[in-house]
């Protein structure tokens, strides 16, 4: 008797096993074919991530396919409701809240869709579709250059359409602060500038690329030239035009922009400003609270400057100590081309220094490739200082580091090593490849973003590095301390303009007063604030947050703590918000210490 209920159990417990196994087998085939059916809606992402699929044509950014899609968020969220969450093991249960949780908030965020400012100086369809067709759009054959000069017709429609949203933004006084329109006309007049469109002897950006890469295929003459010809009559008969249109109607609406204000300013900005933050930080952190953070942690990094100023032998003040570093030459390569390739040299050689030490700390580790660049001439006016481009999904695309080379003055030499850190290795290539490489995971978790995760992250590696004991003398740990004094300020400037009404120049000042960096990078940044509010509240946020765990982990576990298997928590489940890292931590120290 007692065998036949011991095999009877084992029936039960296999038949309950498969059900779950196979449970969680159809939701995450449900969340895949979601995904591929997001694609299917978005021909530029599958182009992000090395799939040449609708290849030959860009986005719809219409009122008609907003609305559209938004009726098909709603019902994909209804499919939901087949699956039992109880019933899916606890990977796939993560994955079933985070699909919950990120369509809800899709949908309740719908109403502010025209909030977003669409064209700025430091994104927009202005500026980054030619720089998406230039770095993303990989010819290999003729196929791809024809699809490469079908986007040229559809760039037309895209441009149409995003002057229409401005429009339609500006019905409801949703317009851009006025210091935002000449860095965007220039970005764009930038595109028109060159050879088909003047007697220029130097090509224009859009035509250079085509021509790189159609000489790259080795063509017969008769086909080159006749892609040639194909090329330069697109670009000036269709891309053209479209420039010229928006450029002539964001000069109009320039005359109408009055105001250099947060986004207080819009229609229920206060209530806007809000929901950002929590959406960019995954927390429920009010303003109010983000900016006490934002100044005790300021009192924080000035304390450990001063200390540093004490073993550089330097009596005077912080402010002083930072005005010697902006003004002083020694600081900076010089401005030209090959001041230029030096700062990048100088950015290869300390990627170089920190591979011997990843393995001591790592074991994920990303199969991509990883480059370090200069930020294209046509887009340098317009682009940020330093930022990583994610590689393709099949790892043939390297992760690339971007440097803006426009102003060697906005770039010390001694924080080159920070920031290479930071957008490369152990940084954003770390956890955006190896996100994207974790095929176990559903392709929603392997391409999501948190801004506070991922931000967290990258300044998180800013303090482990000096951990690692890779900053060798004073000067280099005080550009760590600036860059993490960057990241503590934002806090209180990013509340101060949007939440507190502070001016341009109050928050200028303010940065000046706080943060070492060079003016006219400083001045950039704060405008970034005003064009991307609540953003710039994640990092700090995100990065507090992996240190208390780290620490929590530390103490609890004592001598079964390895700082490996802690990364290895933290970058193996993809980009997630910071209450659910938290939650994977708490599981990983229980399961260590039941061993």
């Amino acid at each position: 008797m007692k065998k036949i209920v011991f095999l009877l159990a084992l029936v039960i417990t296999g038949c309950s096993s498969w059900t779950l196994q196979n449970e969680n087998h159809r939701f995450n085939d449900f969340l895949d074919a979601e995904f591929e059916k997001a694609l299917e809606n978005s021909p530029e992402s599958y182009t992000y991530l090395g799939i040449k699929k609708k290849y030959d044509q860009l986005n719809n950014n219409s009122e008609e396919f907003a609305l559209k899609m938004q009726e098909e968020r709603k019902l994909v969220h209804n499919r939901l409701a087949q699956f039992d969450s109880s019933q899916l093991n606890a990977e796939t249960q993560l994955s079933y809240r985070l699909a919950k949780k990120g369509l809800e908030e899709q949908i309740a965020d719908f109403e502010w869709r025209q909030h977003g400012y669409i064209a700025t100086q430091f994104f927009g369809f202005h500026s980054d579709l030619p720089a998406f067709m230039m770095n993303l759009h990989q010819v290999e054959n003729e196929a791809d250059l024809e699809a490469y000069l079908s986007r040229f017709k559809e760039l037309k429609r895209v441009v149409k359409e995003q002057v229409v949203n401005i429009q339609l933004q500006e019905k409801q006084g949703i317009l851009p602060p006025k210091f935002v329109y000449p860095y965007v006309l220039e970005a764009a007049k930038n595109i028109l500038q060159g050879a088909p469109f003047d007697k220029s002897q130097t090509a224009s950006p859009l035509y250079a690329d085509f021509v790189r890469k159609a000489q790259a295929l080795k063509l017969s003459k008769s086909s080159y030239e006749k892609y040639a010809n194909e090329a330069q009559d697109l670009l000036i008969k269709q891309v053209r035009p479209a420039y010229l249109d928006f450029i002539s109607f964001f000069e109009k609406q320039q005359k109408r922009a009055k105001t250099n204000h947060g986004v207080w300013k819009l229609p229920r900005g206060n209530e806007y400003y809000k929901i950002l933050v929590q959406r960019h930080t995954t927390t429920q952190l009010t303003p109010a609270e983000i900016h006490r953070l934002g100044l005790e942690n300021v009192e924080r990094l000035q304390n450990e400057m001063r200390g540093i100023l004490k073993e550089l032998n330097y009596k005077g003040t912080l402010q002083s100590f930072f005005a010697k570093l902006r003004t002083d030459d020694q600081y900076y390569f010089a401005n030209s081309p090959q001041g230029g390739e030096e700062y990048l040299a100088l950015s290869r050689k300390y990627y170089a220094d920190i591979q011997p030490k990843i393995p001591e700390y790592f074991r994920l580790m990303p199969k991509a490739g990883f480059e370090i660049r200069a930020v294209e001439k046509f887009r340098e006016f317009s682009a940020g200082i330093a930022f990583y481009e994610h590689p393709s999904e099949d790892g043939k695309r390297p992760g690339v580091y971007y440097v803006n080379l426009r102003n060697m003055r906005d770039l010390p030499k001694h924080e080159a090593q920070v920031i290479l850190y930071h957008e490369g290795a152990p940084g954003h290539h770390f956890q955006i490849a190896l996100a994207q490489e974790q095929r176990d995971l559903p392709k929603a978790r392997r391409f999501n973003n948190y801004t506070a995760y991922a931000e967290g992250w990258g300044l998180y590696t800013e303090r482990l590095t000096g951990e690692m004991g890779l900053f060798q003398d004073p000067l280099s740990r005080f550009g760590k301390l600036s860059l993490e004094m960057l990241r503590a300020s934002r806090l209180v400037l990013d509340t101060g303009i949007h939440y507190k009404k502070w001016s341009r120049e109050t928050a200028i000042d303010y940065m000046r007063k706080n943060v070492p960096g060079p003016i006219e990078d400083q001045k950039n940044e704060i405008e970034r604030y005003f064009v991307y509010p609540g953003q710039a509240t994640a990092y700090m946020v995100g990065m507090l947050k992996i240190v208390e765990l780290r620490e929590k982990a530390k103490k609890s576990l004592g001598k079964k703590f390895d700082i490996r298997d802690f990364h290895d928590v933290v970058l193996g489940s993809g980009a997630l918000p910071l209450s659910e890292l938290e939650v994977l931590v708490d599981l990983y120290i229980q399961k260590k210490m039941t061993k």
